[in-house]
């Protein structure tokens, strides 16, 4: 059986990862990823479609939000068809999918939504319906807004920037799908290291979304490229956060590339079960 694809999602104000595991065909698994004591939480299976590159984590790292796709079984003149479209957002609470708040998103084109975290009462606040009734404790909490329309947005909001290698956002298109970016994020607390990501282009098979990003850490004038590496970034202490593309989560040393924590996530199966007590609460 091939190995899963992964992607994963670092909180901003938290070490923990929202990890995205898709495979066997038609499934998603969710996880909670410690990057501290390398503790790794399979929580709610999915089949259908998620849309990891436009979905987010809370900077606490508790709560998920999904784009998520699931084709209606009822007919068109059915009388009593789902209460949801094919397309709709979620906010969980991780690893779980669990639905506090949901809205519909009504098609696949919408770019996603991001947290923000609250600032006063100026922070923004958008839903694809401004009128959701559950979205009360949410909002008390965070602010959420729509990713801008540009690849790698949920990278950049991490910290990556464009390298001055990158093709001009306007050869992108408006879409941004034309062209191959190139991005990097420097090691957290100035240390003398950063690592590249370098669009492989849209339409390989095994991508998340359809997009191929190679990775390499760059270190006082030497690049070194991360082969089968296909989700990368820094943990809060510094640490390489990979996953592979044999289905393997790993934080690793920058200097030595010594494996400190390692999670073999490939062998999961599809085994859904009911959200927990904790996880169906704000």
């Amino acid at each position: 059986m091939p190995a899963p694809r992964l992607y994963f999602l670092i909180a901003a104000a938290a070490p923990v990862a929202a990890v995205f595991r898709r495979g066997p065909s038609g499934w998603w698994n969710v996880g909670r990823w410690d990057l501290v004591s390398g503790e790794y939480e399979a929580g709610a299976w999915f089949h259908g479609t998620m849309y990891p590159r436009r979905s987010d984590v809370s900077p606490d790292g508790t709560l998920l939000l999904s784009f998520l796709f699931k084709r209606r079984r009822a007919g068109f003149l059915d009388a009593n068809p789902p209460p949801w479209p094919d397309s709709y957002i979620t906010v969980s609470r991780l690893p779980w999918l669990f639905a506090l708040a949901a809205w519909q998103e009504g098609t696949t084109w919408g770019r996603g939504y991001c947290f923000v975290q609250r600032a006063g009462a100026a922070t923004p606040f958008v839903l694809g319906d401004p009128g959701a009734g559950n979205a009360g404790p949410l909002r008390r909490r965070f602010g959420v807004e729509r990713y801008p329309v540009i690849q790698y947005a949920a990278e950049r909001r991490r910290g990556w920037v464009e390298h001055s290698e990158s093709p001009d956002r306007r050869s992108g298109g408006p879409w941004d799908e034309g062209r191959s970016a190139v991005l990097v994020k420097p090691a957290p607390g100035g240390r003398p290291a950063r690592r590249m990501l370098r669009d492989g282009g849209r339409g390989a098979r095994r991508g998340i979304e359809g997009r191929t990003p190679t990775y390499a850490l760059e270190r006082r004038g030497s690049t070194v490229k991360l082969p089968g590496v296909v989700c990368a970034d820094w943990s809060p202490a510094g640490l390489l956060v990979l996953a592979t593309d044999t289905g393997r989560l790993e934080l690793r040393e920058a200097r030595t590339m010594r494996a400190v924590h390692s999670v073999d996530v490939a062998g999961q199966r599809p085994s859904p079960r009911p959200a927990p007590g904790a996880a169906r609460g704000w």
